[in-house]
């Protein structure tokens, strides 16, 4: 009876040590660690084409299923959040502040804290560093929001909302080369790298 125990007992661990070794050889050792926590989101975030060279998806965050009327940032005592309306009454707020370790929090927008300027002796005034602590970010809905969305006149954005779809809200961020893709399910932050036209010297 024992020796039965035993030899079944050795049978089911040299299986787990097979499979282990498996796994060993055909994913990196970085891959392994989390690697039943990573495979579901992989599934979950997986674009719907291949993405462009430089373009990688470096974070999602599940969402509740409603639809997306607005995407906007704030930085908030060196916090940044991304704000996503589902309507008036209904909001997501993520805080982005580390971009590939993004959370769900409970925060509302804050009132922007207006620009402090010093005149100058000799004319003019500057802005005076140091005292705003809520700053408006960018805006998906506002009247300079062109510069903050993919356009379908750009080579670059066409092939990413070829890739995400042309249905899902997005928010550029060009000055950190990022871009928040929200639909009714997720929200994807994607890094993109690539040289533009807006890198090109003057």
């Amino acid at each position: 009876m024992r020796r039965k125990f035993f030899a079944t007992l050795g049978d089911q661990i040299g299986k787990i040590a097979g499979l282990s070794l498996c796994i060993s050889l055909t994913l990196p050792t970085f891959a392994q660690n989390g690697l039943i926590n990573v495979l579901p989101a992989i599934a979950v975030s997986s674009p719907v084409g291949q993405l462009p060279n430089g373009v990688k998806v470096i974070a999602h965050i599940p969402l509740e299923g409603l639809p997306v009327t607005r995407m906007y940032t704030q930085r908030e005592y060196g916090h940044t959040y991304l704000y996503i309306e589902h309507s008036r009454e209904s909001l997501t707020t993520v805080d982005v502040t580390k971009k590939r370790n993004p959370q769900l929090v409970d925060h509302q927008p804050a009132k922007i804290d207006p620009s402090s300027y010093v005149e100058l002796f000799d004319g003019g005034s500057v802005e005076v560093p140091g005292r705003r602590h809520v700053y408006a970010g960018i805006d998906n809905q506002s009247l300079n929001s062109a510069f903050s969305n993919l356009e379908r006149s750009d080579p670059n954005d066409a092939k990413l909302l070829e890739v995400f779809g042309q249905e899902t809200s997005n928010l550029l961020d060009r000055d950190s080369r990022l871009v928040y893709l929200a639909s009714p399910s997720q929200v994807l932050i994607v890094q993109d790298n690539r040289w533009t036209r807006i890198d090109s010297p003057n």
